[in-house]
């Protein structure tokens, strides 16, 4: 079984900023008040949005939190960048609406990983500006989910993630160059289905590999 690393806590002290010409903002703040000030202050800066790690709803409304934040404010373009092994396909769908909504373009980035649910997310971003690390690996596979009940609740809910996955297809066929048969063949073979940067670039799923020197 791989492990997997938790980064720590930030330690950064308030005080630390204290001689930087933004440092009256953080005064008197706990230390939890000034992480979150500090981070949106960043976003803020740079109009980049992260997505690490789970699809879930405490990471997909703090992303839509900081698109509508950066989009009142100007029409620049906002960066996100995702990293992801995918999760819940409804918060999935939360933040695609989002990026569809919103006034100012989206640019999308993909590193380390880009899995599931966050497939759809990277294929998202305005076309042309949809970008890979060189490293970076991408998997496609069915939408899952149990169900319980009597025989009647389960075909109900075999339904509704049989429209779900049908409303996923459409929207990659929509946002990518794979065809209705190509994503049909993967979510009826089962298993996941990866693919390197090289191919997210061929089926179009992105438009540039970042590192590639050509």
């Amino acid at each position: 079984m791989t492990r997997r690393t938790k980064v720590g806590r930030s330690t950064v002290e308030p005080k630390a900023l204290a001689s930087t010409e933004h440092s009256q903002d953080f005064e008197g703040m706990s230390q939890e008040e000034f992480e979150h000030a500090a981070l949106q202050h960043s976003v803020n800066n740079s109009r980049i949005v992260f997505l690490y790690g789970e699809v879930s709803e405490q990471s997909i409304s703090q992303s839509v939190y900081q698109l509508l934040h950066l989009a009142g404010q100007n029409n620049k373009p906002i960066y996100l960048v995702v990293s992801s092994y995918g999760g819940s396909v409804d918060e999935m769908f939360c933040l695609y609406d989002t990026i569809k909504f919103l006034p100012c373009p989206v640019h999308t980035v993909a590193l380390g990983k880009v899995m599931s649910a966050g497939v759809l997310l990277l294929a998202s971003g305005v076309k042309g500006k949809r970008m890979m690390g060189k490293s970076a690996r991408l998997m496609i596979h069915p939408v899952s989910g149990g169900s319980y009940g009597t025989v009647f609740e389960v075909i109900n809910s075999t339904n509704e993630h049989q429209r779900i996955q049908n409303l996923l297809v459409e929207n990659l066929i929509k946002e990518t160059n794979l065809s209705k048969k190509q994503l049909n063949d993967i979510m009826k073979s089962g298993t996941d289905c990866y693919m390197t940067a090289t191919e997210a670039l061929k089926f179009g799923i992105i438009d540039k590999i970042i590192g590639d020197e050509k």
